[in-house]
């Protein structure tokens, strides 16, 4: 059975054949057991560095023409370290082999700045590959080069999903944008500005930006999102899901606007259930569906743990909501997001009678957000614990 799930999926079955490749290019040489150990020492090496020569062309493309960057992810698995250079989380994990970023645009004009750095990002990883070639004398410049052309080809196909926008995307798909992805694009910039009023605790500063948002673009979704926000900021669950489903049920999306709009509305009925703002036999098998619609159309399941732990502190399981809201909280990059999962971490130990590690996950959820809703009624419920 594991060997059935390990070949449908497609980076298992390309790792397969890029290695049956290497293999049969240093056969073919005749370079021996010693050059098929380099060959595919260098594909590795390959896989890893192109990657990241793309993102760092992307992130030099953002500073260059303007582009909001928020967090910066070096690594993989395991928090290490995080601190703030002025607006940018940099974050280091302990498995030193990806390289991510949260950009978006931040001034116009919008489609213009994203097109310029997705060009850098596609120089970037061209030089790479290029560069890899340039060693191909050797077994293991062949397998950096082998491993790196295709790997360049694939990210130059246009391609958008949840989480992930290719540098193909920015090249050639991001000029043909029909016009309501468009508008959302030039809206972005005031929604960035919303959001990260939101996030330094400035409820009157976002909302000036929010309502600035509807004047202009009251039918677009990075309005109605930055709408939704502002609801959860001040508590108000109900008013939020009310919102959202009023813009899910007149509103055709794409898969990737969908899962993004189907978490947010599991989230938010998780909280507004558990605040006792809506009746939960009417909205938690709503908001479980939106859940698990949202993981079919791609949305990163482990990046709704803290979701996921929320609906489990509902449903009676503390053991398993400190298990999924301890993983969200590790591996969440917004803030708001994070403090929110500290907070169902020290409900969950609360609920197990386990008041010390309580105060440790609220304290962590302080120092991230202490105005935020959730945060403010955990602290007063193990206060008065």
């Amino acid at each position: 059975m594991r060997a059935q799930n390990l070949l449908s999926r497609p980076w298992f079955v390309a790792a397969v054949i890029g290695a049956v490749v290497v293999t049969a290019v240093e056969a073919t040489l005749g370079t021996g057991g010693s050059g098929v150990a380099l060959g595919l020492l260098g594909a590795l090496v390959g896989v890893i560095a192109l990657p990241i020569a793309t993102q760092l062309g992307l992130l030099l493309g953002s500073a260059l023409f303007g582009l909001r960057v928020r967090h910066v992810v070096f690594g993989a698995m395991r928090r290490v370290a995080s601190w703030q250079a002025g607006r940018v989380t940099i974050t280091v994990r302990a498995l030193p082999v990806t390289l991510s970023a949260e950009i978006g645009p931040w001034r116009s004009p919008v489609v213009l700045r994203c097109w310029l750095a997705g060009l850098v990002s596609a120089l970037a990883g061209v030089a790479a590959a290029v560069g890899a070639w340039t060693l191909a004398e050797l077994p293991f410049g062949r397998g950096a080069a082998l491993a790196a052309t295709p790997l360049m080809l694939y990210k130059l196909w246009p391609r958008r999903a949840p989480m992930a926008t290719s540098t193909g995307w920015l090249l050639f798909g991001l000029p043909r944008m029909p016009r309501p992805e468009r508008d959302e694009f030039r809206a972005a910039p005031m929604a960035a500005r919303a959001y990260e009023a939101l996030r330094a605790g400035d409820i009157d500063g976002s909302r000036a930006h929010v309502d600035e948002l509807v004047r202009q673009h009251p039918d677009l979704n990075a309005t109605v999102s930055c709408r939704v926000s502002l609801h959860e900021a001040c508590g108000e669950y109900a008013q939020a899901c009310l919102l959202l489903l009023d813009h899910l049920s007149g509103r055709d999306a794409g898969p990737r606007e969908m899962s993004y709009l189907l978490a947010g509305m599991a989230g938010l009925g998780f909280a507004a259930v558990e605040a006792e703002q809506l009746p939960p036999d009417d909205l938690l098998p709503l908001a479980k569906k939106a859940l698990d619609d949202a993981i079919r159309l791609g949305y990163p399941e482990f990046q709704l743990s803290g979701t996921k732990g929320l609906l489990a502190l509902i449903e009676g399981e503390p053991d398993e909501a400190a298990r999924l809201a301890a993983i969200g909280a590790e591996h969440n990059t917004s803030p708001l997001s994070r403090a929110d999962d500290f907070a169902t971490l020290a409900r969950a130990h609360m609920a197990k009678q386990d008041n010390a590690a309580a105060r440790a996950a609220l304290a962590r959820a302080e120092d991230l957000a202490p105005w935020w809703p959730r945060v403010v009624e955990t602290h007063q419920r193990l206060h008065v614990a």
